[in-house]
């Protein structure tokens, strides 16, 4: 409680400020005054200004430490039907064997044939750097065949 009313008063004596004269002293109420050719607030308002800005800084300190009461906002109840859970019965199978048979792998068979080559000619070239074309003619050879 102290403390709000010492932030109160700081910033009643800061506001206190917009109430001076024209040269700064305090007026407590209507004193005769002789007529000046100036503002109240002397040239351009600088008389004005800090009791201003003290009023403005002192309402703005007051409003952020005043306590303001807690809203409570009720919410309406809110009711939430349970589903019912049916169990089904549990089946328990036996498990099923399936015996699996074993791959056979066939290894490749190889066998050795007599294929016959068809005659071609064939370039040959001779001792002096000449190229003579001879004809070879066709005979049979031995080769290794895969049998499937």
């Amino acid at each position: 409680m102290i403390h709000k009313t010492l932030v109160f008063a700081v910033a009643a004596a800061l506001s206190a400020g917009a109430f001076a004269g024209p040269h700064g002293h305090w007026r407590p109420g209507p004193v005769p005054m002789h007529v000046h050719h100036h503002s109240y607030w002397g040239r351009g308002g600088r008389h004005f200004w800090p009791g201003f800005v003290g009023g403005v800084v002192g309402g703005a300190i007051v409003g952020a430490t005043m306590s303001r009461p807690a809203v409570v906002v009720s919410q309406p109840a809110v009711v939430v039907a349970q589903p019912a859970v049916v169990t089904q019965p549990v089946v328990v199978q036996q498990p099923v064997v399936v015996q699996q048979q074993p791959v056979v792998v066939q290894q490749p068979v190889t066998q050795v044939q007599n294929v016959w080559v068809e005659g071609c000619y064939v370039d040959q070239v001779q001792a002096n750097g000449t190229i003579v074309r001879v004809w070879q003619p066709g005979h049979y050879e031995q080769r290794t065949v895969v049998v499937q």
